[in-house]
């Protein structure tokens, strides 16, 4: 099988995809837009084709003007929505690798050029997006999200299922549920249990708002005073890169001095892949509070790391816990809700190694990589037969 792949960039919540095709002797390709803070090319180097000459000038003018006006904004999402293709490249790439199938992330202008190129050289193009499988009966957008409808592929595939809502939510034709790919990494007897006698909590993600570490800071808190006391550790990960997230940091290391945390948590920056394994293979509970969550992994990689997840409800895939077996889903924003299912936890060092356990089986039996190829050669089949 021959697959493309076009995002905005080369996301890790596509690596093991990659990974799986390469094991499995197919050829694969990834198409992005764009280079992020930090990315993994261990399984293979993607084209980073950018854009035409006269938006990166548009582009460049507009961070300009903002780094004037002191402002910081989501360039991102102007980059990945707004963006045009640059046609004649992209058409070079296609007549190189002649792709079985095309899968494209999300509707963006870039997108719609993808899809009339892949049109007119009669390649099957799929759409892959992070909205819920179940959709709300009354779409939003307006104009703006109908245009986006036409002018991209119908058929699609997303990693989060969403939640069935009698006469409020639906499925549309041509919608696959296709859970994330993840391939077992840590079975529960190759872990480190408990190391110096202590739970070790483990958060990972990206040191900005939307990830709530100081929930995480809070509980840290809370767990130093809890009566009676539990020897525990946090440890939290994250990507350290733009101002904002050094600003963000140094705000978390003032409270961790303020309230005196140094010995019960150690943050740390800009690890790589393999080393943020390491820190799963240390840990015993990973945890995730972050709000609006379209769609985490992290999660994802601690479970094949065998280990309990919690995580609020916001996150779209919140569906891959099996609430109160491999973990707990708390109320978004709820710290109170949050903080008792880790005290929960925490003081039952025995559940922890089953639900450990449970997550492990989990990746092994719903997110191998054969389970994500089936589906995608089958919807390659569908498109070319037009049905």
């Amino acid at each position: 099988m021959k697959v493309l792949y076009v995002a905005p960039r080369y996301h890790t919540n596509q690596v093991p995809i990659i990974e799986g095709f390469i094991k499995a002797g197919d050829e694969v390709a990834f198409v992005s837009q764009y280079q992020g803070g930090t990315e993994d090319y261990s399984a293979l180097q993607p084209v980073i084709l950018g854009y035409p000459s006269c938006f990166r000038l548009l582009l460049s003018c507009y961070k300009g003007l903002k780094r004037k006006m002191g402002k910081t904004g989501k360039d991102f999402v102007i980059q990945s929505k707004f963006g045009p293709l640059p046609k004649g490249k992209f058409k070079k790439i296609l007549k190189d690798k002649q792709p079985d199938i095309v899968i494209m992330r999300d509707r963006s202008v870039y997108n719609i050029g993808v899809t009339k190129v892949c049109k007119k050289m009669g390649i099957p193009a799929l759409l892959y997006t992070q909205s819920p499988l179940w959709e709300d009966v009354e779409g939003k957008g307006g104009a703006i999200r109908a245009f986006f409808r036409t002018h991209t592929p119908a058929t699609r595939i997303t990693p989060v299922l969403g939640e069935e809502r009698p006469g409020k939510t639906y499925v549309k034709e041509g919608a696959y549920y296709v859970p994330f790919v993840m391939e077992p990494h840590i079975a529960p007897d190759e872990k480190m249990h408990f190391f110096e006698d202590k739970v070790q909590i483990l958060g990972v993600g990206k040191y900005v708002g939307q990830k709530r570490h100081e929930m995480i800071l809070q509980l840290t808190e809370d767990l130093k005073n809890r009566k009676p006391f539990v020897p525990f550790h946090v440890t939290i990960v994250g990507e350290v890169v733009t101002e904002e997230q050094k600003q963000y940091i140094a705000r978390m290391e003032a409270f961790i001095k303020e309230h005196e945390l140094d010995e019960y948590v150690t943050l740390k920056r800009n690890f790589s892949i393999g080393q943020v394994y390491e820190e799963y293979r240390k840990a015993d509970l990973f945890v995730l509070p972050s709000k609006g969550e379209v769609a985490s992994i992290s999660h994802l990689e601690a479970m094949s790391c065998s280990l309990p997840v919690i995580c609020s409800d916001s996150n779209g895939t919140s569906c891959y816990i099996r609430q109160g077996e491999n973990g707990f889903i708390f109320k978004d924003a709820e710290y109170e809700d949050f903080r008792n299912y880790v005290e929960r936890l925490v003081g039952d060092r025995e559940r922890i190694l089953r639900m450990g356990e449970e997550s492990y089986r989990l990746v092994l039996e719903e997110h191998k990589f054969g389970n994500y190829k089936e589906k995608i050669a089958e919807i390659e089949k569908i498109l070319r037969s037009g049905d």
